[in-house]
């Protein structure tokens, strides 16, 4: 290279350096771990930020967090309002929490989930949830167990701590697929603030952009058996004296769309493989007896799960995707969605449920 191609090159650089690049030192940001936004009280929004303010070592439990609140119009404007009461620059390349307000979310979240996508610096790997009674409360929660600030809610979203049948996991980049495609509508978790700790065990069904439905812990757990391979739960059932409760190993379920000239069903096929945990009382169980427990285990589950899909077909919305694999394998594009949308309110269903409880645990 010649020397005068060199000089020009440093000079570049240290144009670049100088502050052409709008570079900021590590110790010049505050990092955002996690974001409400809810309804505001005199405008639009109100947005809160958790902000981390490490001080050590994370195992010594000294980690703090600010939250930072501000109203406006916008989600945008609230942020550069935000950046007033700190000291130095907002970060959000760590942000992996995004809570949406409850009154917020049965009205309409679209504006929030669209300036989230168009963000370059929110994470498409973001958890989204309904913070409940507000998002901001559920920020303000600080789990006794917690070592660095929204840790806790980040491990219970993503299933990496407890893997809990009732918490359902939803990122930014499958909200938006859900929200424009037909066929399969969003879900939300709903994180729900206590004194000293969340409690996490129920799911809101979507319509879109707003609440359809929000499932119990029972419907919540049903829904998860349909959508997850080998779900690590308990399922009950009752005889006519006694309770009984399995351990599930391994679960799988598959289903299928058919056409008769009586109109459609889905057919549901769920195979179960368990163990017996408990009883109520005392009892002998040979294999024959185990036999007769899993008959009524087997009814019990196809009743609890025609239950749910009944309950999906009353509100309208359609999380696991019967609209999108109906339309997948029809060929006619100008009329197989108005095809299905005639055929989901009439569509029957029907479950048929494997149960195999292969011992009594370790007591014989």
């Amino acid at each position: 290279m010649k020397p005068n191609h060199v000089f020009l090159a440093l000079i570049l650089l240290a144009g670049c350096l100088v502050g052409g690049c709008n570079f900021k030192d590590i110790d010049k940001r505050v990092f955002v771990v996690s974001m409400g936004i809810d309804k505001g009280d005199g405008s639009d929004m109100r947005v809160s930020l958790k902000l981390a303010i490490p001080q050590g070592n994370p195992k010594e439990g000294a980690e703090e967090f600010e939250i930072i609140e501000e109203e406006a119009r916008t989600i945008s404007d609230a942020l550069r309002k935000a950046k007033s009461k700190v000291d130095k620059e907002l970060d959000y390349g760590h942000m992996k929490v995004l809570l949406i307000g409850e009154d917020m979310a049965r009205e309409d979240i679209y504006r929030v989930i669209n300036w989230a996508v168009r963000r370059r610096d929110i994470q498409r790997i973001s958890m989204l949830g309904i913070g409940s009674p507000s998002a901001l409360d559920a920020q303000k929660v600080k789990p006794k167990s917690e070592r660095i600030p929204s840790n806790a809610l980040i491990l219970s979203l993503s299933k990496n701590g407890t893997e809990s049948p009732f918490i359902v996991s939803e990122y930014l980049f499958d909200y938006q697929r859900r929200l424009d495609e037909k066929g399969l509508d969003p879900f939300l978790p709903v994180v729900e603030a206590e004194k000293d700790y969340f409690v996490i065990n129920r799911v809101a069904l979507m319509r879109k952009n707003k609440i359809a439905v929000e499932l119990s812990p029972d419907e919540t757990k049903i829904y998860n058996l349909l959508v997850s391979r080998n779900l690590k739960t308990n399922m009950s059932a009752q005889s006519e004296n006694n309770f009984y409760e399995i351990n599930l190993d391994n679960s799988r379920a598959s289903y299928k769309i058919e056409e008769t000239p009586r109109g459609a069903v889905l057919k549901y096929k769920i195979k179960i493989s368990s163990n017996l945990e408990e009883n109520e009382v005392r009892e002998k169980f040979t294999r024959e007896r185990l036999d007769e427990i899993e008959k009524i285990f087997e009814k019990e589950i196809s009743r609890q799960v025609s239950d749910f899909l009944e309950k999906l077909q009353k509100n309208k919305t359609d999380p696991i995707g019967f609209g999108l694999r109906y339309i997948s394998r029809h060929w006619n594009n100008e009329t197989e969605w108005e095809e299905w949308e005639r055929l989901f309110p009439a569509l029957e269903f029907e479950v048929e449920t494997h149960v195999r409880i292969h011992s009594a645990g370790t007591v014989h």
